[in-house]
């Protein structure tokens, strides 16, 4: 595990007073943005009665929240960076894997805006020293830029390739291109192009410097190119490679997933409605799930059901999620239990607290429900 000694990502000084507002009142903006078609798709559901439509809006709300969850992820990863805390945890890695999951990241945007995209990756293993859910947020992110700041049916590349020392990858794509007064702070926290802003899907300015620091975490670079607006631009990042002799140690091989076992699940949420969402694809996957709303009903519940696990958010309104995983402990009914702390905070200010060494997980919301999917199939009972 590593953890930059200084942020990587930084705001020009003098600026950050003058931005402040501006920026508020911008980051208000982009989650209507969001917000906005994901209300006037629940709206269609209710009316619609066809599979087209109903699929259709499905997705909209699919796509709109994955891309809020990815700005709120941005939104606290630069805190990490600011306060010191972000951390990688690196092991020995084949880069074609982790470009193909970001291709599968970004290609809900590609699709919509019915973009080519061309894909060059090499046969042979591009292997790295790296972390590689945060270069899967390096290479998902300047696609997913690459996509937005494209019109309609323009042309994508991704492109790999293995040098003597490195390994090389680059991202072009064909639209709005970088200004020559915009290039010098392209990696800058919260800098933004004025071309860009006044687009409808224009950034907050975080993702590029937040690329930039994570680059730099792994010891690689990047850098970007245009010949200005309306000619495209290109990033280029450059990672120092692993040789093939190097083998990969036994942490970092692949198991098969266990068997799925049907576990007794505690969902402990105040919020009803994330309680209640959360229990129904729980239950669906085919486990027994019991819902509450507080932790004293969580432990009143829990004497009964005797649940495998317990997934407890942190701030509830009679004792909070710490103390309910203190209480649980102590008793012979949860002794063994799994804790799972979901929370909306800062997951580093959060696991600094003393008794978040009781939970045996820790998740941040809002939660892919495909990670809570994956984590209740590795439990055995």
């Amino acid at each position: 595990m590593e953890r930059p000694g200084h942020p990587a990502a930084h705001v020009v000084p003098g600026e950050k007073d003058r931005h402040r507002d501006d920026y508020i009142a911008f980051l208000a903006h982009e989650l209507r943005n969001l917000l906005a078609p994901i209300r006037y798709a629940l709206a269609s559901l209710e009316k619609t009665d066809t599979t087209a439509q109903q699929s259709y809006a499905l997705e909209v709300m699919r796509r709109q929240s994955s891309q809020m969850s990815r700005l709120l992820d941005d939104l606290l990863d630069v805190s990490r960076f600011a306060h010191g805390e972000f951390e990688l945890r690196k092991s020995v890695t084949d880069l074609r894997g982790v470009l193909e999951s970001s291709i599968e990241a970004a290609r809900p945007l590609l699709d919509a805006k019915q973009h080519v995209l061309s894909v060059s990756l090499p046969e042979a293993a591009l292997r790295v020293s790296a972390d590689p859910v945060r270069l899967g947020q390096v290479f998902s992110n300047l696609l997913i830029n690459a996509a937005k700041y494209t019109d309609r049916a323009g042309r994508i590349e991704l492109r790999a390739t293995q040098e003597p020392d490195s390994v090389v990858v680059s991202v072009r794509d064909s639209g709005i291109g970088i200004t020559k007064d915009m290039m010098p702070n392209i990696f800058v926290l919260f800098a933004q192009d004025p071309e860009a802003r006044g687009r409808s899907e224009g950034g907050l300015g975080i993702g590029l410097a937040l690329v930039q620091g994570i680059v730099s975490l792994h010891g690689g670079t990047i850098r970007a190119q245009s010949d200005g607006p309306g000619h495209g631009s290109e990033f280029v990042i450059r990672l120092p490679s692993v040789t093939a002799h190097v083998k990969l140690d036994a942490a970092d091989t692949i198991e098969s997933p266990p068997r799925v076992t049907r576990l007794r699940v505690l969902v402990v949420d105040d919020n009803k409605d994330v309680a209640d969402t959360c229990s129904m694809l729980i239950r669906m996957s085919g486990h027994q799930v019991e819902t509450v709303y507080t932790g004293s009903r969580a432990m009143e519940r829990g004497q009964s059901f005797c649940p495998h696990v317990i997934l407890t958010d942190i701030g509830l309104p009679d004792i909070n999620g710490y103390q309910l995983a203190q209480r649980v402990r102590a008793t012979s009914w949860g002794s063994e239990t799994v804790l799972v702390a979901i929370t909306g905070w800062d997951q580093a200010e959060h696991q600094r607290q003393p008794l978040a060494r009781l939970f045996s997980h820790h998740l941040t919301k809002p939660i892919d429900p495909g990670t809570i999917e994956s984590l209740l199939a590795q439990i055995r009972t």
